[in-house]
């Protein structure tokens, strides 16, 4: 057995009338800040007072929690696993019991934090702040990058607003918020002047051809690497490239075939000298998806963007 599994059974053997829930702040403060000193600075006690309530709950869970390590205090994995649940069921109720706030895009200046790839800062970003600068031309949007590591205590807290990327490259927990806005087919792009003379690809070309792979979060295949492996076959992948306008550049200038979503092949056509190729019909395509955390599912400002991002990306050519 696992050790997230053996967490699993020790806490469902947790009787909670048994445990003092002012004890949970305490747990959140200690493991988040790695300090009994600035926990208790953060909980309002005193240091002695919290280093009581460690010591409960050292008891309470059978486990050292806190460690001293030469960098300091660090945290168990129980601790930690124990800390991830802790965190959002109080984000959950510190939701519940606040009256959310009226937002007025006119006059809001708010800052909204996305969380993507190059695919949404190419296709959506830019009608977003277009539309923005008429609808809400105080808020500010700030993107960050999508990485392997799904930020779901950023989505709790509200640190990150939207996580917006293709389920197909991510493993979404269940208990996150999703809605489906797109289902993006594939295309392929070719220098100009390629001997490839076709307007379409035929599986054959496409094993036949060296590919630049797009890998946005680092990965190695794809849905399509997938596809073509279950029919014995195996694309030649000869550059990974972790931006569109790289990988578009490399085949500008290559016989490479570089295969992306149709829309932003279009763009890339438009700016280099490239072709547009179809494909196999039967390839998969992207599912393009917005996730939150169900903290702030009811938050009128998040209603209003989720809203506004989703008509723009149904609409967009």
């Amino acid at each position: 057995m696992n050790n997230t599994n053996t967490f699993i059974n020790t806490v469902n053997d947790v009787k909670l009338h048994q445990l003092d829930l002012n004890l949970l702040l305490a747990l959140d403060a200690l493991v988040s800040l790695r300090s009994v000193t600035r926990a208790a600075e953060k909980l309002f006690v005193s240091q002695p007072a919290m280093s009581h309530s460690l010591n409960r709950l050292r008891a309470f869970f059978n486990d050292p929690l806190l460690v001293r390590s030469p960098h300091g205090m660090q945290p168990t994995q129980k601790a930690l696993y124990l800390q991830q649940g802790v965190h959002q069921a109080l984000s959950l109720l510190q939701s519940h019991f606040s009256q959310p706030e009226a937002f007025d895009p006119a006059t809001s200046t708010r800052r909204f934090t996305l969380c993507t790839t190059d695919y949404v800062e190419c296709v959506l970003i830019p009608p977003l702040v277009k539309k923005l600068a008429v609808e809400a031309p105080n808020v500010h949007i700030d993107i960050t990058i999508l990485r392997e590591e799904m930020p779901e205590l950023a989505l709790a807290d509200g640190e990150i607003d939207f996580l917006l990327g293709f389920d197909e490259y991510m493993k979404i927990p269940g208990y996150l918020c999703r809605e489906t806005w797109l289902n993006e087919p594939l295309t392929g792009i070719l220098r100009a002047g390629h001997p490839f003379q076709s307007d379409r690809l035929t599986l054959a070309d496409l094993i036949a051809l060296p590919h630049v792979f797009h890998a946005p979060l680092g990965n190695l295949g794809s849905p399509m690497d997938d596809f073509l492996a279950a029919r014995g076959l195996q694309r030649k992948i000869s550059v990974h490239s972790q931006s569109y306008m790289a990988a578009a550049a490399i085949v500008s200038h290559t016989d490479h075939l570089f295969i992306l979503p149709k829309k932003v092949a279009a763009m890339m056509a438009g700016y280099w000298p490239l072709k547009m190729v179809a494909l196999p019909e039967e390839l998969p395509g992207y599912h393009l998806n917005c996730i939150w955390h169900p903290v702030q599912d009811s938050n009128p400002a998040l209603l209003w963007l989720r809203g506004l991002m989703r008509s723009l990306i149904e609409t967009t050519d």
